[in-house]
């Protein structure tokens, strides 16, 4: 049995460390997701009022789901508040190993997107396929 559990933690920890097209590991798309996400998050007080009041908690990671296409190129994160009644959506693409937003790009498509099978997917920090 515990030979078993084992052998389960070395193939997901194996598995998150494998490469995409630009050569970083999901592990690194997931970091980076959170990162940008965080980073177009208003900050208290910029802003004259509140468009939204919710409460992500102090684990991002814990209260996303992240969902990757094409080897990584797209990517989707859906943040939960700590009640999980509310959620924010983004919409990602990695160009030059950078993520730039592309929510309401005119260009992309991004339904016919994911009507493709995800490459990765994570629900509240486990990873579910990749």
């Amino acid at each position: 049995m515990v030979l078993m559990i084992f052998s389960i933690s070395l193939v997901a920890c194996g598995n998150s460390e494998a490469k995409t097209n630009n050569n970083l590991t999901y592990e690194d798309l997931v970091d980076l997701t959170i990162e940008k996400f965080e980073s177009e998050l208003p900050k208290s007080g910029e802003l004259e009022y509140e468009p939204y009041d919710i409460d992500y908690g102090n684990d991002l990671r814990s209260n996303s789901d992240i969902t990757m296409w094409e080897n990584g190129k797209y990517i989707k994160i859906v943040v939960y508040d700590k009640e999980e009644d509310k959620n924010e959506t983004n919409h990602y693409r990695l160009k030059d190993d950078e993520l730039v937003n592309i929510n309401g790009h005119p260009d992309i498509d991004f339904d016919s997107i994911e009507e493709q099978e995800p490459d990765y997917i994570e629900e509240k920090g486990k990873i579910i396929k990749q």
